[in-house]
């Protein structure tokens, strides 16, 4: 029967990419040709073998390509691991996560662009709104009895139109009239119509 690449480096299936990349080392230096003092023709292959194990098993996706491999018509996968011997170890789950559906979020996206596109152009045109009673530069006023200037539709008669809204400390322009805005925000700047 074959060795498995974990039978090969001495590690179980179960084994850490840390612990596989130290039984490399440990196993390269004790089976490399070169470091053996007495050459046999059995050594060459032995340092393949492990080296083809180590390309497989540090790979990530090597690895669990070859775990498939293994578990393929299996239910229990016998490793002969030093130490160990005859001992059965349940297969290895092998867990592959999924890509990020990119093609769903982008289809997605422009669905809900066209919507957004579509609503608009299909919707009413939004109506302006009456005054708020805040005055601000381009308001049309009119002014009470008490001269407070109030803020009005610009369609309705007016007194005029108030170019800006300054502090009570400040003063207006001179081509301006002020008056005080109802609601105390400070003086209305009016150019008269």
């Amino acid at each position: 029967m074959a060795r498995t690449h974990y039978e090969v480096l001495g590690v179980l299936p179960t084994a850490t990419p840390d612990e596989i990349k130290v039984a490399y080392r440990i196993k390269a230096r004790q089976t490399h040709p070169d470091s053996s003092v007495v050459l046999d023709a059995q050594s060459s292959q032995r340092m393949a073998d492990l080296s083809q194990a180590w390309r497989v098993l540090s790979d990530r996706t090597l690895r669990m390509e070859y775990d498939r491999s293994l578990l393929v018509g299996s239910t229990n996968v016998s490793f002969n691991i030093p130490g160990n011997t005859g001992v059965e170890y349940e297969p290895i789950p092998v867990i592959v996560r999924g890509e990020f559906p990119w093609k769903m979020i982008g289809w997605m996206l422009g669905i809900g662009i066209v919507a957004v596109l579509l609503l608009n152009i299909l919707s009413e045109p939004a109506l302006p709104s009456g005054p708020d009673g805040l005055i601000s530069g381009g308001s049309c006023v009119v002014i009470d009895a008490n001269q407070l200037a109030n803020e009005v539709a610009c369609d309705q008669p007016h007194y005029g139109v108030a170019r800006t809204l300054v502090g009570f400390d400040m003063t207006c322009p001179t081509d301006t009239q002020p008056f005080r805005d109802r609601q105390g925000m400070g003086i209305a700047c009016v150019d008269p119509d």
